[in-house]
């Protein structure tokens, strides 16, 4: 999928740095990525927020984790093993048209992140989301504000089998 690079202003998309790690005897031995920091700008908002919660969710390839959104919630997403195409409606639905919203196939946007392509994704509450893998194996790692906690039922799920589609055909080859 061609990524949009002029995103709305409510979506933060970070491209996330890695640094290269050593051993004591100075031979490398990995790297670091730096998913989300206090400082990054998609952070801007929530300097003086207590911390909330992190996850992690895994997917096999050519599974759809989604389409869904929460009406009070801010998300930081990041793709760290595999890799995702994450897919964004970008208008707002509230609760009352969850059942009623037609949503147009045209109007997605696709992001593809992962191993090769780290990036950390932030976007508010009310736009529905959700994630494709692309690789036999996928984690992801979220940051969630607020924490989610058992009495949480704020997320509604929606569907778009052309979508899905669009996805299919693009990663599996299938219609």
């Amino acid at each position: 999928m061609s990524e949009k690079k002029n995103y709305p202003d409510w979506l933060k998309v970070k491209e996330c740095r890695t640094v290269t790690t050593y051993d004591i005897d100075n031979r490398v031995n990995g790297f670091l990525v730096d998913l989300l920091n206090i400082n990054d700008d998609l952070m801007k908002t929530r300097k003086n927020k207590q911390f909330t919660q992190f996850y992690m969710s895994t997917m096999k390839k050519g599974d759809f984790k989604g389409l869904h959104m929460h009406p009070t919630k801010l998300d930081a997403y990041c793709c760290a093993f595999g890799r995702i195409c994450m897919v964004i409606y970008p208008e707002v639905i509230e609760k009352t048209e969850i059942d009623t919203a037609v949503i147009d196939v045209n109007k997605f946007i696709y992001i593809e992140f992962g191993d090769g392509c780290y990036k950390t994704i932030s976007l508010p509450s009310k736009y529905p989301h959700g994630f494709f893998g692309i690789t036999k194996d996928a984690v992801l790692i979220n940051y969630r504000d607020p924490a989610w906690d058992p009495s949480d039922t704020h997320q509604f799920s929606m569907k778009s089998e052309e979508m899905l589609q669009v996805l299919r055909k693009r990663y599996l080859g299938k219609r």
